[in-house]
């Protein structure tokens, strides 16, 4: 009976606080990576065709390269958000579908 209670409190407080931890921070991973890449697809000139994976996918690697550039350059939380967003847009300039001629 002791054994179970132990399991039972084990899981409630331990793992599947974790789990919702881990979910969340998927959740906002995604969704800010999404936002990244809708304003680098704004502000990189010309039509660019996505979906809207690829631009959560784009969003969220140019916001992993602007967050390692920041590091190494040593700089604050504006110089990051604004390499992120660099690294975002060249990503999708890089990404873009080449139209048939």
């Amino acid at each position: 009976m002791l054994l179970w209670l132990l399991i039972a409190c084990l899981v409630l407080f331990v793992v599947l606080p974790v789990l919702g931890a881990t979910l969340w921070a998927l959740i906002t991973t995604l969704v800010l990576g999404l936002v990244l890449g809708a304003i680098a697809r704004l502000i990189a000139p010309g039509r660019t065709p996505m979906s809207l994976l690829m631009t959560a996918v784009v969003g969220v690697l140019g916001a992993l390269l602007g967050t390692l550039a920041a590091d190494l350059l040593d700089r604050g939380s504006l110089a990051r958000l604004l390499l992120q967003i660099g690294a975002a847009v060249l990503l999708v300039m890089v990404l873009r579908p080449e139209k048939a001629t």
